[in-house]
């Protein structure tokens, strides 16, 4: 065991505490300015992560967390900060990923949009085994038995209650408000959705030729842009998600089921050849970010619009360092959709 303080909290909510030139510790659950004891868990050679055993000094934003589940399930990791904090490290992450992995120090990162961080989630998926109902705890492993979650909406938790009482089989369940579709993918923030389609509405055009987008899941987006161009073709490898789409009954718009990474790159390359008729591009890419494929096709034949939405910073400032070779980065709106986790979204917005 040693002590440590806390010099800062990096993207994924681990404290960074120095012991040596080059040599640092990772702590979860920690605080800015903490002094804490930890007990070394594991040792590479430049690094270990340790666990709290005691709180010598706590940092100037440490609070009690609200959750009795919270640091044994393994859904939050903010929890014991104050949100005001939450929010400045999240900002200040998305900054040292553009200056440190995208080699962008200037990128004009804007000010992070806050949510409410308690109440906000539409959809939950639990685990039931031997009797337990839950999450994931924070090893991966064990099953954490929980009766409500502080992120869910009360309508949410009400399913966990009624699931609870119904004894289920071992599985997993989903529980989800009315808002949620049926099948597939769908904004989890509900109080944030219509912020983050408001964000893409205003980064491309008012009026246009063809928009492209991929990663289209079940039109969240789609559904707004579409009046605004004269052909669409929204592009995603999951039929769940493509179903919910054609719901929406837009006419405008040619739905294909196929890889984006291949799909994409064909289509720039037939619309490179059309003069006079603008393009936009709208990518929603999963964690791993887009394809190598996909980011050497948008810079060989640029477009006039690009929006890429992104759940982490660090392959986004990854894909942002091709990407400025041709395009100019105009701006990077991080939102919090998911308060009280590591996770972070960012818009960022690009023009040829």
């Amino acid at each position: 065991m040693i002590e440590v303080t806390i010099e800062k909290v990096i993207f994924g909510g681990d404290g960074l505490a120095r012991i040596s030139q080059g040599f640092v510790v990772f702590v979860p659950f920690a605080a800015e300015g903490d002094r804490v004891r930890v007990r070394i868990t594991e040792r590479k050679a430049h690094h270990a992560r340790a666990e709290i055993v005691e709180i010598l000094q706590p940092g100037p934003a440490r609070e009690i967390p609200p959750c009795p589940y919270y640091a044994k399930c393994g859904g939050c990791q903010y929890q014991h900060l104050t949100y005001a904090e939450e929010c400045r490290l999240k900002e200040n992450q998305v900054r040292e990923a553009f200056a440190r992995v995208g080699k962008l120090p200037d990128a004009p990162v804007l000010p992070i949009i806050a949510g409410g961080p308690y109440g906000y989630r539409n959809r939950i998926t639990v685990h039931a085994e031997s009797g337990n109902i839950g999450f994931r705890g924070v090893n991966g492993r064990d099953l954490v038995d929980i009766r409500e979650c502080l992120l869910a909406r009360p309508e949410v938790n009400a399913q966990l209650t009624r699931l609870r009482g119904n004894h289920p089989a071992d599985g997993h369940y989903s529980l989800r408000d009315a808002t949620v579709p049926p099948s597939g993918f769908f904004q989890a923030n509900h109080e944030l959705r219509e912020t983050l389609r408001s964000l893409i509405a205003q980064a491309l055009p008012e009026r246009g030729g063809t928009l492209i987008e991929g990663y289209c899941g079940g039109g969240f987006f789609t559904e707004i842009l579409a009046g605004r161009f004269e052909r669409v073709l929204a592009v995603d490898n999951d039929p769940r998600t493509l179903r919910d789409a054609n719901r929406l009954g837009l006419t405008n718009v040619e739905w294909r089921e196929a890889d984006v990474a291949f799909v994409l790159p064909e289509e720039l390359r037939a619309l490179a050849g059309e003069a006079g008729k603008e393009t936009s591009v709208l990518v929603d890419p999963p964690r791993e970010g887009l394809p190598v494929r996909l980011a050497e096709a948008l810079c060989l034949d640029s477009v006039a619009h690009l929006v890429y939405v992104s759940c982490d910073p660090a392959t986004l400032a990854r894909d942002a360092r091709m990407l400025a070779k041709t395009y100019r980065l105009v701006s990077v709106q991080p939102i919090d959709l998911f308060p009280r986790t590591a996770q972070i979204e960012c818009v960022s917005v690009w023009q040829k």
